[in-house]
């Protein structure tokens, strides 16, 4: 089962961002579609990866999957470096954004789609996002896009969705009703794919029955969180107060004190001018921030654990839940 496009250009986003299980093939279908553009069109493309590492491993084998599929028979797909050639013409260029900022000067003019793969960092992976990733993404695509018309794909896995840094800037969620859904007036779209044939040959391989009926088998092979309900999801009242706030991965969350309904709220809104921020990362860590591991010195850290452990802290949204449940057990060890 490969990934389909046609779908995704009926829309006019400028951001697409194609979540997937594993399996349903987004990379194989984003080159395919890349190329044939190519071919067609003359529309040249940029791949993008994070690291230049990543691409030591990818570009060599950029095509593999389409010709071995047989899908250009007639045509001629190569690499040379960092850079595509179909037919002997330059096609593509290979792009990693940890160095974005030395392609000031580069040409893009006929580039028309940008392909970030696997944009989505995938739990127990030990890299990280960038410093301020999102904007030093948003400064390479002004670079290539330079007033004109692009599409860019940005391509992932379901592992840790509700936290990537993306999610996070454009304040974005994962479709429910259906597979797509759009945001900023159509501006960016989020496709969500199920692979239902991969799922189930999954659950019929041995290691697939082993785990038959427990939470591995939701997380793995169902792509289950559980984590995903409405529990504690409630908006602040008028009578809620600010306390402080904390940082993780470039946004910002605010912890109001309600004592007349007797909660703690955790919400986007807070005070910028507020003295009490706290970043959980060294790399939210600025002048302006106190580091996670001095919290436990502070009366307002102990009052809203305290709170969480016996229920009474509640979430305005079940993004910011699930954010601040990946960040609880980070919080707790320093309690």
């Amino acid at each position: 089962m490969y990934y389909s496009y046609s779908r995704i250009l009926s829309y006019n986003a400028f951001l697409n961002f194609l979540i997937g299980e594993r399996g349903v093939g987004k990379t194989y279908g984003c080159v395919k579609f890349m190329t044939k553009e190519f071919i067609k069109k003359g529309h040249q493309f940029v791949y993008l990866r994070r690291y230049k590492s990543d691409l030591k491993k990818s570009v060599p084998t950029f095509f593999d999957s389409v010709s071995n599929n047989n899908e250009f028979p007639d045509h001629k797909l190569t690499t040379k470096g960092n850079t595509f050639y179909i037919d002997d013409k330059v096609a593509g260029y290979a792009v990693s954004l940890s160095t974005a900022q030395d392609l000031k000067s580069a040409n893009f003019d006929q580039v028309k789609y940008v392909c970030y793969d696997e944009f989505i960092i995938d739990e127990g992976v030990k890299k990280y996002y960038l410093s301020n990733e999102v904007e030093v993404f948003l400064n390479l695509l002004e670079s290539i896009a330079r007033m004109r018309n692009i599409k860019v794909f940005l391509l992932g896995n379901a592992g840790n969705l509700i936290t990537n840094p993306y999610f996070l800037y454009f304040d974005l969620s994962i479709p429910t009703q259906t597979d797509i859904r759009t945001f900023k007036d159509g501006l960016v779209l989020v496709q969500y794919m199920k692979n239902e044939e991969y799922r189930q040959k999954k659950q019929q391989t041995r290691f697939g029955k082993l785990v038959s009926g427990t939470n591995y088998e939701k997380f793995a092979i169902l792509n289950q969180d559980n984590k995903v309900n409405n529990d504690f999801i409630e908006k602040k009242k008028a009578t809620s107060r600010f306390n402080f706030a904390f940082i993780y991965q470039g946004a910002v969350f605010g912890v109001w004190f309600d004592f007349q309904e007797g909660k703690i709220f955790v919400s986007s809104d807070y005070y910028r001018n507020s003295p009490n921020i706290f970043a959980l990362t060294t790399r939210d860590h600025t002048e302006n921030t106190m580091l996670m591991k001095s919290i436990n010195k502070y009366q307002c850290w102990k009052k809203f654990i305290d709170n969480y452990e016996i229920g009474n802290v509640r979430f305005e949204s079940l993004q910011i839940k699930q954010i601040f449940t990946e960040l609880i057990n980070k919080i707790l060890t320093h309690k």
